[in-house]
């Protein structure tokens, strides 16, 4: 049982081994990066904390946070002048009766502009804030395009390792260049924001969350929701949308969107670009079916 758990890891993993600087299994309660030697998951004298140059247990540790609120979580962590986008994963091994962590180490320094002068990389509460500005649109406040490239292959990861369906849901805002057009950009950006808070207060799982994937599109991701429930999910967004008024600056509005849907089972190794293209063909199939649709 142990080696297919670790098979299940390992051959999901390859589909994305390419995108990181490391992949590493933690347990975080003793702060040890774990092997995998004869069929058994192994202790090492390896610290977690060891890799970004340091002698103690770091401030904010992400991996203890996955740990104990079984959740997947992602933040920044430096090594040096080089700054890591870091994915935590909690996993359930041993038939769920230990629970350890998967990291997924991303260097992002080249495609991430900061003034290393006005971070003090131990002050929590700026490095806090350097995640939301890193991970958050600025507009919507809603994760943001990187946020969804790193999170979405740990969500399939995680779909493989529990056996569970993973569904994702492009929506689009119908027409909306002809609000840009008649009401201007400021109005426009009202409408993104209003519409970015009827998708999330649609959603009652915290394991659920949305993404701008840019302009006027946006992506939903929920792990664990098999077909049928997330094109519920997807007709109850759209039905709110429309009956729902949007008021921006001195305007009230009413806009519709259309929903592609993306299901797929555990047993489907799919890289992103495969999910998110799957959903984006069944969004135009939305488009071209009159909007104001969900289809997949």
């Amino acid at each position: 049982m142990i080696n297919q758990e670790f098979e299940a890891i390992l051959s999901s993993l390859k589909l994305f081994e390419r995108m990181y600087e490391s992949i590493r299994l933690v347990d975080p309660a003793l702060k040890q990066v774990l092997n995998f030697r004869n069929n058994a998951l192994c202790d090492t004298d390896i610290f977690c904390y060891t890799y970004w140059g340091r002698n103690e247990v770091c401030d904010s540790c992400i991996a203890m946070r996955a740990f104990k609120e079984n959740k997947t979580f992602v933040k920044l962590e430096y090594e040096g002048e080089r700054i890591f986008l870091v994915t935590a994963i909690p996993l359930e091994l041993y038939h769920r009766s230990r629970r350890v962590v998967l990291e997924l180490l991303k260097d992002i320094t080249h495609c991430l502009v900061v003034d290393h002068e006005l971070i003090s990389k131990n002050d929590i509460n700026i490095n806090y804030s350097l995640n939301d500005l890193v991970i958050k649109d600025a507009l919507t406040s809603l994760y943001n395009r990187r946020y969804i490239n790193e999170r979405l292959p740990a969500d399939i990861v995680n779909m493989t390792i529990t056996n569970q369906h993973l569904t994702i849901i492009l929506a689009d805002i119908d027409f909306f260049k002809k609000v840009n057009d008649t009401y201007g950009h400021l109005v426009g950006d009202e409408v993104l924001k209003a519409f970015s808070e009827l998708l999330v207060s649609c959603l009652k799982r915290e394991s659920d969350w949305v993404g701008r994937f840019g302009g006027e599109e946006f992506l939903i991701c929920l792990p664990g929701a098999k077909p049928e429930k997330a094109r519920e999910i997807a007709e109850f967004m759209r039905k709110k949308i429309e009956s729902t008024p949007v008021k921006a600056l001195e305007h009230t509005l009413n806009i519709t969107a259309s929903f592609g849907v993306c299901s797929m089972k555990p047993s489907q190794a799919i890289t992103p670009d495969a999910y998110i293209g799957c959903a984006d063909e069944n969004l135009y199939k939305a488009k071209q079916g009159g909007r104001n649709r969900v289809e997949g």
